[in-house]
């Protein structure tokens, strides 16, 4: 049986001591930054990855450790590819550890020859994205490299196989990549030159023992974050100033918006079952095509987004459909990227699912009440567009809706509400406060609309002062924008009105 401890690190008591002790000390700087760190791990087996996990698992504080190694080859299952990647992050104040990551598949895809330069870049833009995105979000990344040289990673493949305690250690994959090791070195090259920015660096280990390895590992990482924690904690004790908003102007998406339209009870009592049917017929089509539908309502308080979504809602079966109403983040949403808790609830997807209040929050309430730094909620509209085109890449239909009304109508429904025993609970001091700052409200509307409105997930702005109106017009748009998407039409009798009897001359 040959002998493993060559693929072992071998430190002193002594400077395992050091080590230990100055890695607990960087977990409590990052707990007092409060900022995410994230530690990608990558390189062949036996080149040093896998040791690295060990280490850190076992020195690190694990209670503010989260490991996360994926299942081998099957990076791409998931038709929303960054979503398991998204739930993932770690909160501020953790440390995220990651074993074949967004890396892993356009780098087995690329060597293998499944796509040519070209793909391999656009699937790395992804890469770069996701990490600015979180970079942006005050995370902190360290990603090394494990090299192996062929030579090397044969020895190491062939000493696990001869040992039966550590045969499980080889993949079948690893000895054809093996056999591709001058290929994948090549596209390596083309991920690190491409993906080495400076809010998340590559740190390259290419020989030595593995303690050197080990040792060179463990002072990129000390190094990077100790640093980039001391500028968080600086960052911290400034004090944020913010713009103005200027209210001086109408904004554009009510030039054109007729806030008095309305329809007949009669009409709507003959349009809404029809237009169920029609909506119910169109997202059973998505679903023989394994699409889903994503729904965002934005809007006033009091604008009618329950109302038109509970019409919605029973076009489908209860277990078709999940309604999300999005309500002030929670202290672990907090401590997350503002995405991340949307991620979350698209986890596990039905057929359609409903947001009552949405990811736009970041660029409405919280620009307009200064929850958001004017760098976090500008950055955010580019941001939110990425996201929607990461949901449409992955077999969804988003369509957004913003219901409005007119001031005087929100003060009507305002005191309805207060004078209802089962609406009061819809009202309280910050809705009112909330009116004092309708101007702001609809310059950031159309800041929104004008900068997010796009062909892939588009804005549809409904009149909604009368509210049998507002819902059939909301449903009437989707059904129209779900039908163009689809190619398909339903099948369907147009909705019969009946004809009113004339009054007989006396």
């Amino acid at each position: 049986m040959m002998d493993i401890a060559e693929f072992e690190p071998d430190f002193s008591d002594k400077e395992e001591t050091e080590i230990r002790t100055a890695l607990i000390k960087l977990q409590e700087k990052v707990q007092e930054a409060k900022v995410p760190v994230i530690l990608l791990l990558c390189g062949a087996n036996g080149s040093g990855k896998n040791a690295a996990l060990g280490l850190l698992r076992d020195w690190l504080d694990q209670r503010h450790l989260d490991l996360h190694a994926y299942e081998r080859r099957n990076i791409r299952q998931d038709t929303i590819e960054y979503r398991r990647y998204w739930c993932d992050t770690p909160i501020e104040g953790h440390t995220g550890l990651f074993v074949s990551s967004w890396y892993s598949d356009p780098l087995v895809e690329h060597a293998y020859g499944r796509i040519n330069d070209d793909e391999l870049y656009k699937r790395l833009d992804e890469c770069n994205l996701f990490e600015k995105m979180l970079a942006d979000g005050n995370a902190i990344f360290v990603k090394i490299w494990f090299y192996k040289t062929t030579a090397e990673q044969e020895h190491f493949l062939r000493t696990m196989d001869d040992n039966p305690y550590e045969q499980w250690r080889v993949f079948p994959d690893d000895w054809k990549n093996c056999c591709l090791s001058d290929k994948f070195e090549s596209t390596t090259r083309k991920i690190i030159r491409y993906t080495d920015k400076d809010y998340a660096p590559w740190f390259e280990i290419k020989d030595g023992t593995m303690t050197d390895r080990m040792r060179a590992a463990l002072h990129y990482i000390c190094a990077r974050v100790d640093k980039q924690a001391d500028l968080f904690l600086k960052q911290k004790s400034k004090k944020p100033e913010y713009k103005k908003i200027k209210t001086d102007k109408k904004a554009e998406f009510l030039k054109d918006l007729k806030l008095d339209a309305n329809i007949s009870k009669e009409e709507y009592r003959v349009c809404l079952p029809y237009l169920k049917a029609r909506l119910n017929a169109l997202l059973m089509e998505a679903k023989r095509r394994n699409k889903k539908v994503v729904l965002a309502f934005e809007g006033p308080d009091a604008s009618g987004k329950g109302g038109v979504i509970s019409r919605l809602a029973s076009s489908v079966y209860v277990r078709d459909c999940n309604i999300f109403p999005i309500a002030a983040p929670t202290k672990e949403e907090l401590a997350h990227h503002y995405l991340w808790r949307f991620w979350t609830r698209l986890k596990e997807q039905v057929l359609l699912t409903v947001f009552d209040r949405t990811w736009y929050g970041r660029v409405l309430v919280e620009r307009i009440e200064h929850f958001a730094s004017d760098a976090e909620w500008e950055r955010a509209y580019d941001e939110i567009n990425a996201f929607e085109k990461q949901l449409t890449k992955g077999d969804n239909i988003v369509v957004k809706f913003l219901l409005y009304i007119s001031s005087d109508e929100q003060l009507a429904r305002f005191k309805a509400r207060e004078e209802v025993s089962y609406k009061t609970w819809k009202i309280g001091e910050e809705d009112w406060r909330n009116r004092e700052k309708w101007d702001a409200y609809e310059t950031a509307f159309d800041d929104m609309l004008a900068k997010t409105n796009t062909k892939y997930a588009p804005w549809f702005v409904i009149a909604d002062n009368n509210k049998k109106y507002g819902r059939i017009t909301a449903m009437r748009k989707l059904c129209e924008h779900l039908e163009k998407v689809l190619d398909f039409k339903p099948d369907l009798p147009d909705p019969v009105f009946e004809k009113k009897a004339k009054k007989k001359k006396s």
